[in-house]
């Protein structure tokens, strides 16, 4: 087991960030542009929301599927005039470009890789929108998954409202060669540099999975949970669709994506099996400490029969208790500061 509470450095970071504005260098994120006549036709036929009622300006997240309605990636989708940006966990370029390149035949679509040219920052805070206004010049949307270009200092950015944590947060895109140049202007601007461990503390306190750590391609897009913002069930046909919707039909898989709170602990798990009564009943995926709820926060797979919100568990690794992403965030927004 790994000893708490964190060090004080990250407290204080986490502090900024949670109650000010504070900014995080995520570089090592995806994001691939898509472009090409065809590009909306071409993604709306392989992932599960709806890309055709997009509009300049805004976004939805989205699982992408394969044939057996498996998860080959977790995006946001970002539509502009000329172009759609895919962006999600780090590594997942050549995993997502090579899936849907292999199903072009005559469309006028292509992939790019922006790894090597653009570098991302996560920006959040309480005054993190007002912040990015002063920098920017003008009002910044705060629409999840809205998005929009400017420049900061003469960087061209690109700025998109994400839901990543509890507080606003934003994904600030920039050439790579200005990153240097953007991070002081952040900090010009009164937003505080913050370390890897807060951007973690903070995705998990808003529930917010990683493909390839907290799911991956042996998932379903229910097991996820978070139907209701990625997955369109009125739309045509995609790769996969059949199962999604016999999913949906049929309400069943056997297990979850859920939040977990060791309300009585100071300690991380420190195996990813969970057990009641000596019985597997899921896994931990990422656990974190939460100032903010003074408590280990945690997402973990769990057989869907132990899923249920308010469950309190008496586990191998102490008492958990399951809770709801949505609320989760509702309850950290309001409670008192982080000591």
């Amino acid at each position: 087991m790994t000893q708490l509470p964190l060090a004080q450095e990250t407290i204080e970071q986490y502090t900024d960030l949670a109650d000010h504005a504070g900014f995080v260098d995520v570089r090592d994120r995806t994001q691939i542009r898509i472009t090409g006549a065809d590009r909306v036709r071409f993604l709306h036929g392989f992932c599960t929301n709806d890309i055709k009622r997009l509009v300049r300006g805004a976004g939805c997240e989205a699982f992408l599927t394969n044939a057996r309605g498996k998860l080959v990636g977790h995006v946001f989708v970002f539509c502009g005039s000329e172009d759609l940006i895919l962006e999600t966990s780090p590594g997942q370029a050549e995993t997502i470009i090579r899936h849907l390149d292999r199903y072009v035949i005559r469309e006028d679509v292509q992939f790019h890789d922006l790894q090597s040219g653009a570098v991302e920052f996560f920006v959040a805070g309480p005054q993190a929108g007002a912040a990015l206004a002063d920098l920017i010049g003008g009002a910044v949307e705060d629409i999840l998954l809205a998005h929009q270009t400017g420049d900061i200092s003469g960087v061209p950015v690109s700025v998109r409202r994400v839901p990543l944590a509890v507080v606003p947060a934003f994904l600030i895109s920039c050439p790579a060669e200005r990153s240097d140049e953007l991070c002081r202007r952040l900090i010009a601007g009164g937003v505080r540099p913050c370390g890897a461990e807060v951007f973690d503390i903070a995705r998990v306190e808003a529930g917010f999975p990683l493909f390839g750590r907290d799911i991956d391609g042996d998932c379903l897009p229910q097991e996820v949970n978070r139907d209701a913002v990625a997955i369109c069930f009125s739309k045509g046909c995609y790769l996969g669709q059949e199962t999604v919707a016999r999913i949906d039909a049929l309400g069943h898989v056997h297990r979850k994506l859920v939040g977990l709170r060791w309300p009585d602990s100071d300690m991380l798990p420190s195996g990813k099996e969970l057990t009641v009564a000596g019985q597997p009943i899921g896994r931990v995926t990422s656990a974190v400490w939460s100032p903010r709820q003074r408590a280990v926060l945690a997402l973990a797979q769990l057989r869907v029969g132990f899923a249920q919100r308010g469950l309190r568990l008496e586990t191998s690794s102490g008492a958990v208790e399951v809770i709801d992403w949505f609320s989760a965030r509702v309850d950290i927004a309001a409670s008192g500061a982080s000591g």
